[in-house]
């Protein structure tokens, strides 16, 4: 593990239709898979709150995004879609706020009222990912072999979860 770097100064922002491809390119930097135009859309038409973009000065260095799913106990779950910071911008506490955050709309945004997990998939040999997590609270729940169709090797990931108390009070 590096030295822990200095604490970036970060400035938070949404996504909208003129930084669209800003957020395209960085998962394209970050992630091993190409997401498709649908994804981007949701992005654009989520709930406030589910896309949180993470700008140093005035360079897009990070982002994450999450959907509320429903499970079949009538309790939901926010799931990460994506989390991620650029290499060079690691280990700056980015990834924590953008995690915090998520957390952040678990306690207050009216939507995540009867949230009872938060989950993700993560790939099998992204380790610094998985301890990231697991460093906060989460646990591989699960071993999906063959969860990437295309383009990543193994194509393997791991389910990671982490169970909070839902607030009640739902819409």
């Amino acid at each position: 593990m590096s030295p822990r770097r200095e604490k970036a100064a970060i400035e938070f922002g949404t996504v909208n239709e003129k930084n669209l491809v800003q957020l395209q390119r960085l998962n394209t930097a970050l992630f091993p898979v190409k997401y498709n135009d649908k994804f981007y859309q949701e992005a654009i038409r989520a709930p406030d709150g589910f896309v949180r973009l993470a700008y140093f000065q005035t360079i897009l260095v990070g982002a994450v995004m999450v959907r509320l799913e429903s499970n079949a106990n009538g309790s939901s779950r926010l799931y990460i879609m994506t989390l991620g910071v650029l290499a060079p911008y690691r280990e700056r506490g980015i990834g924590a706020q953008l995690l915090d955050h998520v957390f952040e709309l678990l306690a207050s945004h009216p939507l995540c009222s009867n949230v009872s997990e938060i989950a993700l998939h993560v790939h099998t040999e992204n380790t610094e990912a998985i301890a990231f997590y697991k460093n906060r609270g989460f646990e591989v729940v699960e071993l999906i072999e063959k969860y990437y169709k295309r383009g990543v090797d193994p194509p393997d990931c791991y389910l990671l979860s982490r169970k909070v108390e839902p607030r009640g009070n739902g819409p």
